[in-house]
């Protein structure tokens, strides 16, 4: 048997693919992701729930929200533990599923826990950006324009080079270093919004470059053009 791991989107339910809905469904195990050991706060679980006919296979997995390289041998013995706890249940023939934010491969943490897994297939969900641009009805990249996905946790050179290079660019992780961005798009004279918990209740977009003023919201995404 193998693992799937399904892609859920950014936070609207009906944005599942049909063969997610259909591998949740037909899963004898359901896993979730969570920050803190013990808990059943997952934002996957909330978007994944109304297709989940049987809660009772839901299982927690702790994945620890801190830096994976400063805290390597503590983090590299969760990820195999969870990885050596998803194996047996494999080897048990069970039918399993794990539901993660966004895109499965992309910022997603279960990439870290692959290589301890004996097989992995991936269903794609849709990206926060690619959401957010649709919602905002802001186009991404039109004609010759190149577009960019950065992360604000990257260093600042690298952030710096992808400013000058790009027409279009995705800014992921936001609240990591809003004073540098915010810097970067007065010096350009560039032209951005910003979207905060795309798909859920508190859900909000803003034009205004001084939203970066304050400590904005973790899921907090931004595209300037």
């Amino acid at each position: 048997m193998q693992l799937t791991v399904i892609g859920v989107g950014p936070g609207d339910s009906e944005l599942l693919t049909i063969k997610a809905v259909r591998m949740i469904k037909e899963a004898d195990v359901i896993l979730v992701p969570v920050k803190k050991e013990g808990s059943t706060n997952s934002t996957a679980l909330s978007i994944a729930k109304p297709y989940i006919e049987d809660m009772d296979k839901v299982q927690y997995l702790y994945f620890p929200m801190i830096d994976c390289d400063e805290n390597k041998n503590y983090v590299d013995t969760i990820f195999k533990g969870n990885g050596e706890k998803i194996n047996r249940q494999l080897q048990e023939g069970k039918k399993m599923v794990y539901l993660t934010l966004g895109d499965p491969m992309i910022y997603s943490t279960f990439t870290y826990i692959s290589q301890y897994l004996d097989g992995v297939q991936y269903i794609p969900g849709i990206p926060s950006f690619l959401n957010g641009a649709a919602l905002s009805k802001s186009p991404l990249c039109i004609g010759k324009e190149s577009m960019a996905v950065v992360n604000m946790t990257d260093d600042e050179d690298t952030i710096k080079q992808v400013f000058n290079l790009h027409d279009s660019i995705v800014v992921m992780k936001v609240c990591t270093n809003q004073k540098l961005l915010k810097n970067l798009i007065e010096q350009g004279k560039r032209n951005a919004i910003f979207m905060s918990n795309i798909g859920l209740d508190n859900e909000h977009f803003t034009t205004d470059i001084n939203y970066l003023d304050e400590k904005v919201p973790y899921f907090t995404i931004g595209i300037i053009r």
